[in-house]
């Protein structure tokens, strides 16, 4: 009677430890199949913000270095036009707003993105657009930084974003010589793989071997029928043109030269 007591109790508790313990392989083994997509996921979409803010970058690597207060992590341009640095600020609710600010291969303010923030919509958050941030852009020194206007009604969140343009630039001027690679000029393949990417991103493109007209240097068929990259030579400039499959021509990419927007008008 003992024993049958003994068994009775004894047995629902080594279900429960074999339940347990099939349970725990079933999570590692699920978090084991899903991590490198999740990390693969995280990375795209890390890179797809680095990009947004200095855009002539053709990847990025992640620099060991010491960091300004404020600057939380700081990626360099592996092909020499830049740094990347993410930041973190108080923000007019009291929480933090975590922005991305490339700065360009000569020192300049180049790109701010927001990647996150919890201000109010209509008050706080009117700072934090492009309106607003291309005061800074092009802007070299902590003084031209400090003297950039802040917003009336959102001077919290202004005095932020112009304390994270402060800080990337004094992390830009704490990097040494050997912190960042020196400048590369791309070539003219670079150029236009970049262009392609910009005007057609995560697409593939096939040159066409056909005759083509006056003033058409190259031709690309953009995979999936979204359209064709054509590449112009015109008045001393060459440009890659989106064209989409109803003929009508979308953005322009300038790969030597230099063009106004008429011009850029007239290769459309």
């Amino acid at each position: 009677m003992a024993n049958s007591k003994r068994i009775t109790i004894v047995s629902p508790i080594i279900v429960l430890v074999s339940i347990a313990l099939v349970a725990s392989f079933l999570l590692a083994a699920v978090y084991q199949m899903t991590a490198p997509v999740i990390a693969e996921r995280e990375a795209a979409t890390r890179n797809a913000a680095l990009q947004q803010v200095l855009p002539d970058a053709s990847s990025f690597t992640k620099l060991d270095t010491q960091l300004v207060n404020g600057v939380t992590e700081v990626y360099q341009a592996d092909n020499g036009a830049g740094i990347v640095c993410s930041t973190n600020c108080k923000s007019q609710q009291g929480g933090e707003i975590a922005m991305m600010v490339g700065i360009n291969a000569v020192g300049q303010l180049n790109g701010i993105s927001v990647i996150s923030h919890n201000e109010t919509a209509g008050i706080g958050d009117k700072v934090l657009q492009d309106s607003y941030f291309e005061r800074f852009y092009g802007i070299a020194t902590v003084d031209d930084v400090l003297a950039v206007d802040v917003i009336s009604g959102a001077t919290k969140t202004s005095d932020c974003v112009i304390e994270t343009a402060k800080v990337a630039l004094q992390q830009y001027a704490s990097l040494s010589a050997g912190d960042i690679s020196p400048v590369a000029e791309f070539t003219y393949e670079e150029k236009l793989a970049n262009a392609i990417g910009k005007l057609f991103p995560n697409s593939d493109t096939t040159p066409l071997d056909i005759t083509l007209s006056a003033g058409v240097k190259e031709l690309y068929k953009v995979s999936s029928e979204q359209g064709y990259v054509v590449v112009v030579d015109y008045e001393n400039v060459i440009a890659a043109v989106a064209v989409y499959p109803d003929k009508t021509t979308g953005e322009v990419e300038v790969l030597e030269g230099e063009a106004s927007d008429a011009l850029l008008n007239e290769i459309k």
